[in-house]
C-alpha cells in the first residue's frame, strides 16, 4: 500500500519546503527552503495537511 505524500509549503514565500506523509509528526522543527533562502520552525501534526510555523 503506498503512503500518502504531501508537501508543507514555505510561510515566507509559499513555495514547497518540506515533503511530509500523512503519518509525519515534528515539533519545532527548523525547516530551510531552498527558494527564499529562509529558515523557519515547522510544527506538524499527523493527519493534519496544515503545519504550524514561526519565522525565525
Amino acid at each position: 500500500m503506498k503512503e500518502r505524500t504531501y508537501w508543507i509549503a514555505c510561510p515566507k514565500c509559499g513555495g514547497k519546503m518540506l515533503k511530509a506523509r500523512e503519518d509525519t509528526k515534528a515539533v519545532n522543527f527548523p525547516g530551510y527552503c531552498k527558494h527564499c533562502k529562509e529558515e523557519s520552525i515547522i510544527s506538524i501534526e499527523p493527519m493534519s495537511r496544515v503545519a504550524k510555523s514561526v519565522m525565525v
